[in-house]
């Protein structure tokens, strides 16, 4: 993704900075984003085309993330926070501190919709778009009704009226065969880019492989873009979408046939022995050869031992008389 005019002169700032630099202030104004040129286009200085970063309701976490409105409000675009711990940047002659970085990413607008949709589809009325998607705690969630791919809802809902007044309702069958296809066209994209989806860590692309180790790869690139697309759906529609999929929960291990169970727990005072052990003296010792003798040995045990004290008892206490 080529980087945009601004951000590649705040780049070049970098390389001209000064070493008496300043620490810039703790209200931080500005931010470095990776951007496509196409989204800082505004159309000759008209105001309305000018892009619009504003705070929407991420539809899988219900809380406040920054999105971006551009080309009138047509698109939509996630801005992703990528951030490490001891980073800053220099800009100009200041030190800006936070040396995270902005990316944006386009996002369809039907799943930002969506949650709207399924709260209000309980009522089985059906309602206008603008009665639908409103919001007190985010306001600017209007700016969705001018998002093109909002004219692909009957994707999602039922539809009544004609294109003068339109009412929707929420359909639960039909987005998830809708869901159905999105993931199958991220599993594809996936597989034909070959990237490593496999829990047992990455492959060669250069292995003939067989038709059943092909079923079983399908399978896995499946289980991983229906992990993508849960990642923008609310926690109802992700676990009815994984049903629908057949796939297992996304966050489960796939455990491998050969890994053993793990070692339980015992306490100490549980584990007694399955004999005793002190009883020993109705237990005959069976050996299935006997044990060869050297000559040593052999003739040791020939010797007369009558009188003789064992080499034992010259350490044992002396009785007391």
């Amino acid at each position: 993704m080529p980087p945009s005019r601004r951000s590649s002169k705040q780049s070049s700032s970098e390389k001209s900075t000064s070493p008496g630099t300043k620490k810039s202030n703790d209200a931080q104004s500005q931010w470095i984003m990776m951007v496509e040129d196409c989204v800082l286009d505004d159309d000759g200085g008209n105001e309305e085309s000018r892009p619009v970063m504003c705070k929407l309701r991420h539809p899988k976490s219900d809380s406040g993330c920054l999105f971006l409105f551009a080309n009138g409000g047509q698109d939509v675009y996630e801005a992703i926070q990528y951030k490490e711990e001891f980073r800053s940047w220099f800009i100009g002659d200041t030190v800006q501190h936070d040396g995270g970085m902005l990316m944006l990413t386009t996002v369809d607008p039907l799943f930002l919709v969506m949650p709207y949709l399924l709260k209000e589809g309980q009522s089985g009325k059906f309602m206008t778009l603008d009665q639908i998607v409103i919001d007190e705690d985010y306001p600017e969630c209007n700016r969705l009704h001018g998002c093109t791919g909002l004219s692909e809802l009957h994707q999602i809902t039922e539809v009544k009226g004609d294109d003068d007044f339109r009412a929707y309702r929420f359909d639960k069958d039909k987005t998830l065969s809708w869901l159905k296809l999105k993931t199958e066209i991220v599993a594809d994209v996936l597989q034909q880019k070959d990237v490593s989806v496999s829990s047992s860590g990455a492959h060669s692309s250069i292995f003939i492989r067989s038709k059943k180790e092909d079923a079983v790869d399908k399978d896995q690139y499946i289980k991983y873009a229906c992990g993508m697309v849960s990642d923008y759906l609310p926690p109802l529609i992700a676990e009815d979408l994984r049903d629908y999929l057949g796939v297992a929960d996304i966050h489960d291990p796939i455990k491998s046939p050969s890994e053993e169970p793990p070692a339980k727990r015992v306490k100490l005072e549980d584990i007694a022995p399955s004999e005793d052990y002190s009883k020993t003296h109705g237990v005959q010792k069976q050996t299935s050869k006997e044990t060869k003798m050297t000559v040593a040995q052999k003739k040791l045990s020939k010797v007369d031992k009558s009188g003789m004290k064992s080499i034992s008892s010259f350490f044992s206490p002396k009785v007391k008389t």
